[in-house]
C-alpha cells in the first residue's frame, strides 16, 4: 500500500516512519500504541520505505508500506499502525522537546479456522425518562468474543405504547476489534408531540454468514412543560364549573331568555 503525507507547517519537518501494534481503550474505538507484541500484533510483519525523511513545507511524501506474512500467520485479525512522528530539533536549552504523531489504523484479516461470534452486551437509552429533549440517545454495546474484526451492520426500530413504529434508524457501520466492547450511539430525533412509554428493538447483523442477534430496551417521554400547565388549566376550569355550577346555569338561562318567573304569594 501507499500512505501520503502532507507537511501543512510553514516550515521542513523530518519524519520518522515506526511500525507499532495497538489494542482497544475504551469502547468508543481510541487506540493505544505499543511497541510490544500483543495477541493481534502485525507490526513485526510491516517495513516502511523511506523510514526516515525530510518533507519541505507545503510539500508531500509518499511512503511504500509492505505487509509480509508468515506462512504461520494464525488466522483471524491482525492490527497495527504505522506512526509518523516529527522529530524535533536539538535545543541544549530547551527544558522539553515536542514530536506530533500521527498513525492510520490497519487492519488485517488472515483466512483459515476463524471464529465469528458476537453479543449484545447491552442495549438501553441513555436515560430511562425524558422531557422535552430534541435528541434521545440509545447506546448499542457490542462485543466481539471471536477472534475476527467485523464492521456489524443494523437498525433500530422504535414503537410508542399503541404498538405504532414512530422511527427506524440504521446502525452505524463501525469495527469491533476481538476482545473488545465497541458502543454505537444510536440518535433519534422525535417528531411532533410525544408522550408515554416507547419500545426500542436493536437487530444487529454481522459476519460472513450474516449472524443476527437482537435486543430490547424501553423509556418513557413526560414533556411535563407542556403537561403540567395543561392540566393546571383543565383542573382550574373544572374547579370554578363545579364550585359555581348553579350560577352558571342561571347565568346560561338568563342569556338564553328561558329563566322563569317565580311565582306569586
Amino acid at each position: 500500500n501507499t500512505f501520503r503525507l502532507t507537511n501543512a507547517s510553514p516550515a521542513a519537518v523530518e519524519i520518522d516512519a515506526v511500525p507499532k501494534n495497538f489494542v482497544p481503550r475504551g469502547e468508543e474505538g481510541a487506540v493505544d500504541l505499543t511497541v510490544d507484541d500483543t495477541s493481534f500484533s502485525l507490526a513485526d510483519w510491516i517495513t516502511v520505505t523511506p523510514q526516515r525523511t525530510t518533507i519541505d513545507a507545503g510539500q508531500t511524501q509518499d511512503y511504500e508500506v509492505v505487509i509480509s506474512v508468515p506462512a504461520n500467520a494464525e488466522p483471524g485479525s491482525h492490527f497495527g499502525s504505522v506512526v509518523f512522528a516529527t522529530i524535533p530539533p536539538e535545543d541544549a536549552t530547551a527544558d522539553a522537546l515536542v514530536s506530533q504523531e500521527i498513525a492510520p489504523v490497519i487492519l488485517v484479516k488472515i483466512a483459515g479456522d476463524t471464529t465469528e461470534t458476537a453479543e449484545i452486551a447491552s442495549f438501553e437509552a441513555e436515560y430511562s425518562s425524558y422531557s422535552n429533549e430534541d435528541v434521545i440517545t440509545l447506546l448499542a454495546r457490542i462485543e466481539n468474543t471471536g477472534n475476527v474484526h467485523f464492521k456489524p451492520a443494523g437498525k433500530v426500530i422504535i414503537k410508542n405504547m399503541w404498538g405504532s413504529e414512530v422511527a427506524e434508524i440504521e446502525l452505524d457501520r463501525r469495527n469491533v476489534l476481538p476482545d473488545s466492547i465497541r458502543q454505537i450511539p444510536v440518535e433519534w430525533q422525535p417528531e411532533g408531540f410525544q408522550v408515554g412509554q416507547f419500545t426500542a428493538t436493536l437487530t444487529l447483523v454481522f459476519g460472513d454468514s450474516d449472524e443476527i442477534r437482537v435486543s430490547e430496551t424501553s423509556f418513557v417521554i413526560f414533556p411535563y412543560q407542556v403537561i403540567v400547565p395543561v392540566v393546571v388549566i383543565v383542573g382550574l376550569v373544572l374547579f370554578i364549573v363545579i364550585k359555581f355550577r348553579k350560577r352558571l346555569v342561571l347565568a346560561a338561562q338568563v342569556l338564553s331568555g328561558k329563566e322563569q318567573q317565580k311565582p306569586e304569594k
